[in-house]
């Protein structure tokens, strides 16, 4: 029995599955027709991409003026002081910061935000503090922001939190746009700022915030993103590159995908710096084809071709800001804002600081994305959830986990049966719409009567205690792989790419398993009984009990949790359970709205006891 359930009928299809779904979901950028047709597209894009970073926040706080507190200033003697600072990022969520500032300033000068990335040191790391010295040294405001997660913010270390937002209804992502687009407020509200003259740089995680706050907001003048981003349809193929969940959100590339993004840089002079040896993500050798080749015809309509650079760094060559790097924006600075200085580094070895010396400190109960999650759930146990019948309630679901409907399933032998003490043992391989690929191992018993349908987490493989237990009942049975388990793989990262595409995994989850429930139920007078074991699975066979409980005699989970603001409440981590963190569902739909919308379907959980007789 182990060995029927471990074998591998499909080889390599389910992968193929999940790339040939995902590349038909993710639009590449279309070259536009003319220069006018190109301005208003993206016009359309930043509005239309703006509305989705910031669902179900308040729409004032796009607009709202910073808020400031200042702290001590660290005077270098070399030309420039440091100003220590925090500003409200988002609604209780303070971000610190620090801005170097040149002692002698006359009149407007250039000024840079400088977002951090994906490096636990944050604004303390020294290739940073490289950079602002040099910008400050030659005679620009430079704003050194942390990112959420890293240095003084590192209890936010898990940026996949975001999910436990996109949960109740409000875009995560936001967080971060916000935050990023505060920093350019506090940035040019200092009376030295030119507005004329604003740049924009970081590596990684300062690399994408460079990218996506420079495609939407035209305040930045100058764009220089280092090994931050590129297009997602690109990453299908590519794990290092997929990122975290703020880099993938949800419902992205319905409206633009990163290619597309980066076209709104022109015609503002724009230098993309990637890495050649990259031991992280983005390599030259994969972006110069997803970032710079589409792009680069939009510069050339705009009459800016000589305003777009591509750099591909090899010393050293690894995922960095180093030197080389630094010189790049140097030169492309120096061009951009008629300056006149020095193409290297000027002297900073002696002039760091340490981690220590450079925080500013931040409120005791400074916001997380935990907390902010926290604080949106108690408003839905507030508020309490809107009263549907159930035809109305099942239309909504459907509607939130927009879940698939496959209008055509077949079933396909793989390999001669067998036999053992009995019980035949046949090999499928079910197909839906040419979509998905699901491998079934059926077991028959001797005068078999009934039909049971046996799911989990851990695939079918895991499955042979059940599939003994209900062969001793005299059951046809079935074990099958959904999504993401057994032979059908996807890891979390896959489940944000196909979120980004505009999918619900838990939608599509819920759909096979309907589709499996259909065909297993065929030649049988009786509907299926259905187990589920794991974390996601029980709750994707309560749904699909939900929406279709004349499919079901009977559901037998373990471990189904009671509420899905556990999620919040304990919490879960998004990779764990990726499928459940489903946007706005929690808002309008607990797990017991569907045990109640199940009905008349019994329902046992083996560490809950029976739920419904």
């Amino acid at each position: 029995m182990e060995r029927a359930l471990s074998r591998k009928i499909m080889g390599q299809q389910g992968k193929r599955d999940l790339q040939s779904f995902l590349r038909a979901h993710l639009p590449r950028l279309e070259q536009p027709a003319s220069k006018a047709t190109w301005l208003k597209k993206a016009g359309r894009i930043r509005r239309d991409c703006l509305k989705l970073l910031l669902r179900g926040h308040p729409p004032e706080l796009l607009e709202e003026k910073p808020k400031i507190e200042w702290g001590e200033t660290l005077e270098t003697g070399e030309g420039y002081r440091i100003r220590k600072l925090r500003y409200e990022g988002y609604p209780g969520m303070w971000i610190p910061a620090l801005l170097y500032e040149p002692m002698e300033m006359e009149g407007k000068v250039p000024a840079v935000l400088n977002p951090n990335g994906h490096h636990a040191g944050g604004k303390g790391m020294d290739y940073k503090q490289a950079r602002c010295i040099n910008l400050a040294k030659r005679g620009m405001l430079a704003l050194n922001t942390e990112f959420i997660g890293m240095g003084e913010l590192r209890a936010d270390v898990e940026h996949n939190r975001i999910g436990h937002l996109d949960l109740c209804g409000v875009a995560g992502v936001g967080v971060f746009y916000l935050a990023m687009k505060r920093g350019l407020d506090v940035l040019l509200s200092q009376p030295h700022a030119d507005p004329e003259r604003v740049a924009m740089t970081g590596l990684s995680g300062g690399g994408w915030q460079t990218a996506l706050l420079s495609a939407l907001d035209e305040r930045i003048r100058v764009v220089v993103p280092v090994a931050g981003h590129s297009p997602i349809w690109q990453r299908v193929g590519c794990v290092s590159d997929i990122g975290d969940l703020e880099q993938d959100p949800v419902d992205l590339c319905t409206v633009a995908d990163y290619d597309a993004l980066t076209g709104l840089f022109a015609p503002r002079p724009t230098l993309l710096i990637y890495n050649r040896n990259d031991d992280c993500c983005f390599q030259t050798r994969r972006t110069r084809k997803s970032v710079y080749a589409p792009v680069k015809p939009i510069f050339e309509m705009l009459g800016a071709a000589d305003r777009l650079g591509f750099h591909d760094n090899v010393d050293p060559g690894t995922h960095n800001y180093e030197a080389d790097n630094r010189s790049q924006l140097y030169k492309f600075l120096n061009r951009q804002f008629g300056l006149d200085t020095s193409e290297e580094d000027l002297p900073w070895e002696e002039e760091i600081f340490t981690e220590a010396e450079l925080n500013v400190g931040l409120p005791a109960d400074n916001a997380t994305l935990l907390s902010l999650s926290q604080k949106e759930l108690r408003e839905i146990r507030r508020e309490g959830r809107k009263r549907r019948g159930p035809a109305a309630a099942r239309q909504r679901l459907k509607e939130l986990t927009q879940m698939p409907v496959f209008a055509k399933v077949r079933g396909e032998r793989k390999g001669g049966g067998q036999k053992r003490d009995g019980v035949e043992i046949r090999q499928w391989v079910l197909r839906l719409d040419d979509s998905w690929s699901l491998p079934v191992t059926e077991f028959v018993p001797k005068r078999a009567s009934g039909v049971e349908l046996i799911v989990g987490d851990g695939g079918r493989r895991n499955g042979a205690p059940l599939v003994r237990q209900s062969i001793a009942t005299g059951r046809r049975v079935l074990a099958a792989d959904l999504l993401g388990t057994g032979e059908s793989p996807a890891t979390w990262q896959c489940h944000m790419l196909l979120g980004a595409a505009g999918q619900r995994p838990l939608g599509i989850l819920t759909g096979q398993l309907l589709s499996l429930l259909e065909w297993a139920g065929k030649g049988s007078r009786r509907t299926v009984h259905l187990q589920a074991t794991g974390q996601v699975l029980p709750v994707v066979a309560l749904l699909a009990a939900a929406l279709e409980p004349g499919r079901v005699e009977s559901l037998t989970t373990a471990t189904l949790i009671d509420s899905l603001e556990r999620l919040i409440d304990w919490p879960l981590s998004y990779s764990d359970v990726a499928p459940l963190f489903c946007f706005g569902l929690l808002r309008e739909f607990d797990l017991p709205d569907l045990i109640d919308l199940s009905a008349p379907v019994a329902l046992r959980d083996a560490s809950r006891g029976p739920l419904r007789r």
